[in-house]
């Protein structure tokens, strides 16, 4: 009977996410449609995030899409992103090497430490300017949702800080290509796409921002941002036990929650499927059946299914949410992200360009 109910449960899972997996495919094959025949230089990804931006603040949706909506922005985003990692090869990687490990590691603890400082400096809530630092700093709405229980953050105050971290991190998924592409400074990084990689990878919060960013430029600049912005999640572990050392000790609440700290398994599996990739490209016999397949199906089908995801994030972004942003909130987080931004930008020149 038990093993009936839990099958029935499953089954009742999968007609939920229907609707709203639905909805964010139309809205994925729209946005190819419009990279075809309307944008060319706006990517799928990014086309797919506009609409459903839009839809989600100028319409009101059932409840019935809510189930797959959500599936797509975490579940598929993930699964998506693993896909994307069969078409790296480890020759992305070694090309990051120890001077991309610099950038990630100066970058990540520069927004650390500045984010700590500007919060202080404002009178920022010190809860709010260490879940923003650390949302800017590593991977926006995960690092946060991390960092919180360790920091013992109230709901309300992880709430503000990822509606903080998602308002910027929109700005600067459209403002870094707009400004490698169209801008002067564009110039100072030789419109290297290694070099824009790099620099959406250490300096855009969270990894579909860093994704959209990424694909308006090329798919060099995609695979290394991808790369580096994976450097950046792994750097989750090291950063929740130095707020568990350094910070905890400040905080005396009863509304402690379990700590839960880690990589995330998509990180984990997307280098998994990267050295996957490289293995079938380097044999023989594999070789030339691997690079048709990928070709044919694993790319196009990986950037549907990231359109398709990002359809769903998209539905996230509304005005009410944003909206509550606090004023001191407000500016650590822009800040924040803009200095480091600036940091990360010329870090590149000089490890990158420079030398």
């Amino acid at each position: 009977m038990a093993k009936i109910s839990y099958t029935n449960g499953i089954a009742r899972l999968g007609i939920d996410l229907v609707p709203g997996v639905l909805c964010c495919l139309l809205i994925g094959a729209l946005s190819y449609l419009s990279n075809t025949f309307l944008l060319s230089r706006v990517s799928p990804l990014l086309w797919a995030f506009i609409y459903s931006i839009l839809i989600a603040n100028l319409v009101t949706l059932r409840s019935v899409f809510n189930s797959g909506i959500n599936f797509c922005s975490t579940g598929l985003l993930r699964f998506a992103i693993v896909v994307f990692g069969l078409t790296i090869s480890i020759t992305t990687w070694t090309s990051l090497g120890l001077i991309g490990l610099l950038q990630v590691v100066l970058v990540v603890a520069f927004g650390l430490s500045f984010g700590v400082w500007i919060g202080r400096l404002m009178g920022l809530e010190e809860t709010m300017a260490i879940l923003i630092a650390v949302g800017t700093s590593i991977c926006g709405a995960s690092a946060i949702a991390a960092t919180g229980p360790v920091v013992q953050a109230k709901n309300e105050e992880m709430g503000v800080a990822i509606a903080c971290i998602t308002l910027f991190g929109l700005i600067a998924m459209v403002a870094y290509p707009f400004i490698f592409l169209f801008t002067g400074l564009g110039d100072w990084l030789n419109h290297s796409q290694v070099a824009f990689g790099v620099w959406a990878g250490t300096g855009i919060h969270e990894t579909a921002q860093v994704v959209a960013a990424a694909t308006q430029v090329g798919k060099e600049a995609a695979d290394m941002a991808l790369v580096t912005k994976s450097v950046r999640i792994f750097m989750i572990a090291p950063v929740i036990l130095l707020a568990t050392l350094l910070f905890t000790h400040t905080k005396n609440r009863s509304d402690t929650q379990t700590v839960r700290s880690g990589v995330p398994l998509f990180a984990v599996a997307f280098v998994v499927a990267t050295l996957l990739n490289s293995a079938l490209l380097s044999v023989p016999i594999t070789n030339l059946l691997w690079s048709s397949i990928a070709a044919s199906f694993v790319k196009p089908g990986s950037a549907f299914l990231l359109a398709t995801a990002f359809a769903g994030v998209g539905f996230k972004v509304k005005y009410r949410a944003i909206s509550i942003i606090g004023l001191k909130a407000f500016v650590v987080g822009l800040a924040v992200a803009s200095a480091t931004s600036i940091v990360a930008f010329l870090l590149v020149i000089f490890l990158y360009i420079s030398l």
